[in-house]
């Protein structure tokens, strides 16, 4: 695809690529982590008839005579008879016989009897009410929280099968960077090396390589191919244009890659593309970034992610529906990506808007997608989130 469409680059980098392997684990590494297949309840939850309270089991009406209590975590041996009662404890097992559960504050204790009302059935867990044996509790592709895990550890699972996390080797290309200090001399700066690891180890990824190589065709031809056996993203920054020392395509044709997205018509993140390489029998991706911060940013949210949740075989999701509150215009023919702060739904950019610039990106919770044309005040955006 050459100058595509803002979203018709997001279904390339949506669709040109499969999910990676499942990967078993337990339940607490689980967490933030996607799932391969639906996740189904393993028995009955509860698994018996419980209290929903602490109290006593009673059968019948009062008084009841207190014969006993039922053990934690145990199934009770006595059956209840009319005008008998056992103290139980929230989650206790029901003992037969039982018509209702009495809490301890509706309920007086004298000489061994117990008193007070309470409607029948009161205060009693069905045994399956929250699920049944073969329920799916979770979907395939639904990223696993925390209360997840615990439902999961509830219906009798001890690890589950997850997909396995993308590894992504990057390479910030540039003489023209340093990586400390104040810049001087025509020098930049390096404002992506300490972003973009962290950006794609929240996105889902594991980074297995991050390097700085400079602007040699013959040197990035050999770095690129040290990481093709171990990893499933490669990324870049900067070369991707057609200038004189842009590396990039020409390093892409050394590999012999298939072009999926040559630029994009958007603005920041004009100069992104993406790749297939086929290497030993497996498909990398390969996505070059801008070199401009904004621009890198923009790409990277807007396709990288994509990208990412595809290998992770999450579940794509559509972006949300803003408002702007000023008038935002687009060059002709091209989407926009605007940083800002939302308000529920409203949008409100940031300054500094720049596709060099960091400053307003820094105090952006994420990018406004723009229209193409002239968006007045009220006009709909669409949102993608930093977070």
């Amino acid at each position: 695809m050459r100058e595509g469409s803002w979203d018709q680059a997001l279904a390339v980098a949506s669709q040109s690529f499969s999910s990676l392997k499942p990967q078993k684990v337990s339940l607490s590494d689980a967490i933030d982590r996607y799932l391969a297949e639906d996740v189904i309840s393993l028995c009955q939850l509860p698994a018996f008839e419980t209290s929903s309270m602490d109290g006593w089991a009673v059968s019948g009406d009062s008084p009841w005579k207190l014969i006993g209590e039922v053990a934690t975590g145990k199934t009770s041996t006595q059956a209840l008879h009319y005008g008998h009662c056992l103290a139980i404890a929230t989650g206790g097992v029901i003992p037969k016989g039982t018509t209702a559960v009495i809490p301890w504050e509706k309920a007086t204790e004298n000489g061994g009897y117990i008193s007070g009302e309470i409607e029948e059935g009161a205060n009693i867990r069905p045994a399956g009410m929250e699920s049944k044996n073969g329920d799916v509790l979770v979907s395939a592709g639904t990223r696993v929280n925390a209360p997840m895990a615990g439902l999961f550890a509830a219906t009798g699972h001890d690890s589950i099968d997850v997909i396995e996390k993308p590894r992504v080797a990057i390479f910030f290309l540039g003489d023209e960077l340093i990586h400390s200090g104040v810049p001087a001399d025509g020098a930049i700066r390096d404002a992506l090396g300490p972003q973009l690891p962290a950006i794609l180890s929240k996105m889902g990824a594991i980074i297995s390589s991050a390097q700085f190589v400079k602007d040699d065709l013959e040197v990035l031809n050999r770095e690129i191919s040290k990481v093709l056996d171990f990893v499933d993203l490669i990324i870049t920054t900067g070369g991707t244009a057609d200038g004189p020392r842009d590396y990039v395509k020409p390093a892409l044709e050394n590999l012999g890659a298939t072009m999926l997205i040559d630029c994009v018509k958007v603005r920041p993140g004009y100069h992104v593309l993406l790749a297939r390489v086929t290497h030993s029998g497996r498909d990398i991706a390969f996505l070059a970034l801008p070199g401009n911060p904004q621009s890198a940013l923009a790409a990277l949210y807007s396709f990288g992610n994509p990208l990412i949740k595809t290998f992770l075989g999450a579940t794509q999701e559509k972006l949300e529906v803003i408002e702007l509150t000023s008038s935002l215009t687009t060059p002709e023919g091209f989407s926009r990506l605007v940083p800002g702060t939302r308000d529920g739904k409203v949008f409100t950019p940031t300054a500094y808007l720049g596709s060099a610039m960091l400053r307003g990106v820094a105090q952006a919770q994420g990018f406004a997608l723009i229209n193409p044309g002239i968006n007045p005040s009220g006009s709909t955006a669409r949102w993608i989130s930093f977070y």
